[in-house]
């Protein structure tokens, strides 16, 4: 009957509609914790470059002392 295709072919959109919902809930939490670990790069990136130019400096400083002696 009309009604029921009708009703079948709701109950299907509304299982694509849940089905995409959680799909995108799950991608949104994957994007998240990316962001979130690419945050945590930055972060060791900016760490690591500024103890590397620290420790440039002081092998500079190191050079110059011996060349002046």
């Amino acid at each position: 009957t009309p009604s029921y295709t009708c009703f079948r072919a709701n109950e299907e959109i509304a299982q694509v509609r849940s089905k995409a919902k959680s799909e995108t809930a799950a991608l949104q939490a994957t994007l998240r914790k990316e962001q979130m670990r690419i945050q945590s790069l930055e972060r060791s990136l900016e760490q690591k470059t500024k103890e590397n130019d620290e420790l440039t400096k002081i092998c500079d400083d190191l050079i110059l002392k011996m060349e002046k002696s």
